[in-house]
C-alpha cells in the first residue's frame, strides 16, 4: 500500500488589519476560538510558539488577554513558525503552514477573526475561496458563526447531496478522535479535490 503524504500544495494566507478591534469583538473572538480548540481532534490543535509543546489548555493560546498566539506541530519534529494576533493594530503579515495539520486550525482562526471582528481584517488565501469552504462549514456546524461569510467566495453547494461535506466535517471534529499527519494529508487532498469538482459543475 502506498503511504499517504501531505499534498505538496503550499498555501499562503495574507492578513491585513484594517480597523481597531473593540473589546466586545475581541471577547467574542476569544470565546469562539477557545470553543474551536476543544472541538478539534488533539492532533489538529495548536502548539506553543515558544517551545513547540502541544497545548493542553485553550488558555495557553492567550499569553496575555490581548494576545492570541500559536504554532503547529506534527508527530515528528516539525514545528511551524508562530502566528500572533493582538487586539491592538498590528502590521500586515503572511502565514505559511506548509500543508501541515495546523493549516486547518489556522483557517478556522482566520474565519473567526473575519466574522467576530467584522470589518477589522482583510484576509486572502493564495488558493482562493477553496481555503474557506471546509472551515466555514465546520464553524457553522459547531455554532461558532452563523453564516457563510468568508474572506473570498466559495461554493456553498453540498457535494453528492452534502454527504461528502458531512464526512469531511465529521473527520475533523471531536476531541477524542485519533488523528495523524497522514490522516490530515488525506482530508486535505479530498477537500481540495471536492471543491474543484464543485467548481467544474457550475
Amino acid at each position: 500500500m502506498t503511504p499517504i503524504s501531505v499534498p505538496p500544495q503550499q498555501v499562503t494566507y495574507n492578513v491585513k488589519q484594517t480597523g481597531w478591534i473593540s473589546p466586545s469583538q475581541w471577547h467574542s473572538f476569544t470565546l469562539a476560538v477557545t470553543e474551536a480548540f476543544w472541538l478539534l481532534p488533539v492532533h489538529l490543535r495548536p502548539c506553543s510558539p515558544t517551545n513547540g509543546m502541544r497545548m493542553q489548555r485553550a488558555s495557553m493560546m492567550f499569553p496575555s488577554p490581548e494576545i492570541f498566539a500559536f504554532a503547529g506541530k506534527d508527530e515528528g519534529t516539525y514545528v511551524s513558525r508562530g502566528v500572533m494576533f493582538t487586539q491592538d493594530l498590528s502590521a500586515d503579515f503572511r502565514i505559511e503552514t506548509e500543508g501541515q495539520p495546523v493549516d486547518f486550525f489556522t483557517r478556522i482562526a482566520l474565519i473567526l477573526l473575519y466574522q467576530h471582528c467584522e470589518s477589522c481584517y482583510e484576509i486572502s488565501s493564495s488558493a482562493g475561496g477553496v481555503s474557506w469552504s471546509l472551515p466555514v462549514r465546520w464553524a457553522i456546524r459547531h455554532e461558532l458563526i452563523s453564516d457563510h461569510a468568508a474572506p473570498q467566495p466559495f461554493s456553498t453547494h453540498g457535494f453528492i447531496t452534502g454527504a461528502a461535506d458531512e464526512l469531511l466535517i465529521r473527520s475533523v471534529s471531536g476531541g477524542e478522535r485519533l488523528f495523524t499527519t497522514a490522516d490530515w494529508g488525506l482530508v486535505s487532498e479530498l477537500e481540495f479535490t471536492l471543491e474543484a469538482l464543485k467548481t467544474d459543475k457550475r
